[in-house]
């Protein structure tokens, strides 16, 4: 009987936990109700949390595979929620213009691994309804007296963007794969522990 739940619980452990954190993410993002980023981030976590728990509890032994498997499931959870993320349009679209020059900050990169060096230009925003009052790009969208087309959420989760940027970009695909192979691993790594037990019993045997 434990095999059987084993065996069931590399598949449904990674994708029940990305299919709870899709739909946490989705609804917190798009709902009516203004629910801080910080609770909505904070819930995201206690259902990984409880999904790496879980994944444990498939492990008598532990191991690399267990451990790699692990990864691939916080892995698989991030994208999750990025892809919940980035597959939201902004509501709402205000008519602005732009009352000054663009100031611009540099931002360098950190090496190997961190963000590219950037240029962040800040834009002093006149919008109808009084937000956004500023609207931060990597290049300049026009100067002082240009009138620009900004989306927005009204609740504030998301940054603004100009409006023919805003399009949902979202994919399930690279979250799925990560979490497929995680239930691929998992699952060998469950092989590999019964056949070492397996040989371990023969061995011992009079």
């Amino acid at each position: 009987m434990r095999k059987v739940l084993s065996y069931a619980g590399t598949v449904l452990v990674p994708f029940g936990a990305g299919a709870l954190l899709h739909l946490w993410a989705a609804w917190s993002m798009r709902s009516p109700v203004r629910l801080p980023t910080a609770v909505a981030v904070l819930v995201g976590l206690v259902l990984a949390a409880a999904a790496l728990f879980a994944h444990n509890a498939l492990f008598r032994d532990g191991g690399t595979g267990g451990i790699v498997a692990m990864l691939l499931l916080v892995a698989g959870l991030g994208a999750v929620w990025v892809e919940a993320r980035d597959s939201r349009v902004r509501g709402e679209v205000a008519e602005c213009v732009i009352t000054g020059k663009a100031t611009a900050t540099y931002h360098p990169t950190f090496g190997e691994g961190a963000p590219s060096e950037k240029w962040l230009y800040r834009h002093p925003l006149d919008c109808d309804g009084g937000y956004p009052t500023e609207f931060k790009a990597e290049e300049r969208i026009g100067d002082k007296g240009k009138t620009v087309r900004i989306a927005y959420d009204p609740a504030h989760r998301m940054d603004p963007v100009l409006e023919k940027d805003n399009v949902a970009r979202g994919s399930l695909v690279f979250p799925s794969v990560l979490l497929a192979l995680c239930a691929a691993v998992s699952a060998l790594s469950i092989v590999a522990e019964d056949a070492d037990e397996e040989a371990e019993f023969t061995r011992r045997a009079p």
